[in-house]
């Protein structure tokens, strides 16, 4: 009776490990991280009349038509930012040593003429250096095409820097709605390691 019960052990630590983790065969374990777009961070913290820009909702970076401006939320149903036009920001802590394999958003484009973008973004953390130098964009990923009300999700696996080090860098999400017509969804960040 006790010879079954090194098999059996193996056997019940085995299932735990496929329940909690996707291993390949080379040991690989990939995760996902994600993050409900209605939970990000809206970019305006002026007290005045004057718009606050992200680094991708300005006129000199932003792939938008025109620079985009803040719109608030008309507020937030069941999980999607409703009629949201400008720039969010979300502080991303990626596992050191994972790699990035994809950036992912979902998202109700209902205009084919006006996207909603996310970018992956790292900061490198040191002293003694202008403050714009370290600036990254690891990844973007960018709606297309229009549907009415279906959720669609839009990727990108082509990552610049794709092994985190939380030891050098600061890592973040922001997400750039073009206009209300957009209706970001959700944002997925897939590491291995």
């Amino acid at each position: 009776m006790r010879r079954l019960g090194w098999p059996a052990a193996l056997v019940g630590v085995g299932v735990v490990v496929v329940l909690f983790g996707a291993q390949s065969a080379t040991g690989a374990q990939t995760r996902t991280l994600s993050y409900d777009a209605a939970a990000l961070i809206a970019w305006d913290n002026d007290s005045g009349g004057q718009q606050q820009f992200t680094t991708h909702t300005a006129a000199s970076g932003t792939q938008c038509a025109d620079p985009v401006t803040i719109d608030k939320a008309d507020g937030e149903g069941k999980g999607a930012l409703l009629q949201f036009e400008g720039g969010m920001l979300f502080p991303v802590q990626l596992p050191a040593g994972a790699k990035v394999t994809r950036l992912r958003l979902f998202a109700v484009d209902q205009d084919a003429q006006v996207d909603a973008y996310v970018y992956l973004v790292r900061k490198k953390l040191q002293t003694g250096v202008p403050k714009d130098v370290g600036y990254s964009v690891m990844a973007t990923a960018h709606s297309s095409g229009s549907v009415m009300t279906n959720v669609r999700k839009f990727d990108d696996t082509t990552i610049t820097g794709a092994i985190a080090d939380p030891s050098q860098f600061a890592y973040y999400l922001e997400l750039v709605s073009c206009g209300i017509t957009v209706e970001p969804i959700g944002i997925q960040i897939t590491t291995t390691s």
